[in-house]
C-alpha cells in the first residue's frame, strides 16, 4: 500500500508491506565466496557488508532504498541482491553464521523508504 504523505512543503512516498525476512552472511554458505576470494564481503552495489545496515532486496527495491523493520528495531539499506531474493523477500546481513541460521525465516511488516531523488545508490 502506497500513500503520499505531506510534511510542510516536503512530500514523500512511503509504503508498508509484509515481507519474508531471512538472514545471510558473507560466507560460503550464503554467497559461495570464501575470505580472500575476489568480492568477498562486497555487495552487488559495491558497498562492504555491514551488520545492522546491509540488506539484500529483490529487484523491486532499488539500491539505496531503506527498509525499516520495527520488529528488529533497525532500518536497513538495500545494497545487495541474491539469486533467491525475489519481490517480497528481504535478506538482512549478519556477521555470524550461527545467528543467521537461528534467525531462520520470519514474516514481518516493513516500511519501505525510497532513496532520495537525485542521490546515487547508498
Amino acid at each position: 500500500m502506497f500513500a503520499l504523505m505531506t510534511t510542510g512543503s516536503e512530500e514523500y512516498a512511503q509504503s508498508h508491506a509484509t515481507y519474508e525476512i531471512t538472514a545471510y552472511t558473507a560466507g560460503y554458505e550464503s554467497t559461495g565466496k570464501r575470505p580472500g576470494d575476489r568480492g568477498y564481503g562486497i555487495t552487488a552495489s559495491g558497498k562492504k557488508t555491514e551488520e545492522g545496515v546491509t540488506a539484500a532486496c529483490g529487484p523491486d527495491l532499488a539500491f539505496g532504498t531503506r527498509v525499516e523493520i520495527p520488529e528488529l528495531g533497525r532500518t536497513y539499506t538495500c545494497q545487495d541482491r541474491g539469486g533467491a531474493i525475489t519481490a517480497g523477500h528481504i535478506d538482512v546481513y549478519m556477521a555470524s553464521e550461527n545467528r543467521a541460521r537461528q534467525f531462520g525465516r520470519q514474516t514481518m511488516r516493513v516500511k519501505i523508504i525510497p532513496p532520495e531523488s537525485g542521490k546515487g545508490a547508498v
